[in-house]
């Protein structure tokens, strides 16, 4: 994160930045596997664990010298396998209760 913080501006750009992100994400997951519900997708990347995670990978890949459509690209690559790792786990702990 910077070492100075944010100006009001700043943060609503962010928040702008993280929004779009988690939307275009969404949207993409959900035209790539129609299966998926889109409102549910939405709801998933926009809570304040999945936005935190946005916020702060986007702002490391512009501090790193990503352009902002590079850095919202890397934030929401790193979305989606959080997501995919998350989902991963949850089935092989529903499976392996199954079988104890």
């Amino acid at each position: 994160m910077p070492s100075a913080p944010l100006t009001a501006a700043q943060v609503e750009q962010l928040a702008d930045a993280v929004g779009r992100i988690a939307g275009v994400t969404a949207r993409a997951l959900h035209d790539e596997f129609p299966h998926l519900d889109l409102e549910q997708l939405v709801e998933t990347f926009t809570r304040p664990v999945a936005a935190e995670g946005i916020a702060r990978r986007y702002m490391a890949a512009l501090e790193s010298g990503a352009t902002p459509g590079e850095a919202a690209g890397k934030a929401s690559t790193a979305l989606v396998h959080a997501w995919a790792d998350a989902r991963l786990a949850a089935k092989a702990a529903a499976q392996a209760a199954r079988t104890a």
